[in-house]
């Protein structure tokens, strides 16, 4: 687990996977990176090389769609 007010914060979801977020400042606003690492193999996830590729896709896709949604959800917020 991290928390850094305004700068990061990371968890460990059910010990498999660690997330991180990064928050780095740029002129009026921010750039958020997103990281994740697989901290174990697990059964539910797939353990073969090409569940593992899939997964590595997946989780891809996810984090862009994530980094979208709350970059709409701050500047909606900004607007009121």
């Amino acid at each position: 687990m991290r928390a850094d007010p305004g700068s990061a914060f990371a968890f460990v979801v059910g010990g498999i996977v660690r997330w991180e977020w990064l928050l780095h400042e740029q002129g009026t606003g921010s750039i958020v990176e997103q990281t994740w690492r697989l901290l174990r193999t697990d059964p539910v996830l797939g353990d073969t090389p090409g569940d593992l590729h899939a997964l590595r896709d997946h989780m891809a896709r996810s984090a862009e769609s994530t980094l979208l949604a709350l970059a709409e959800w701050i500047a909606g917020r900004g607007a009121h």
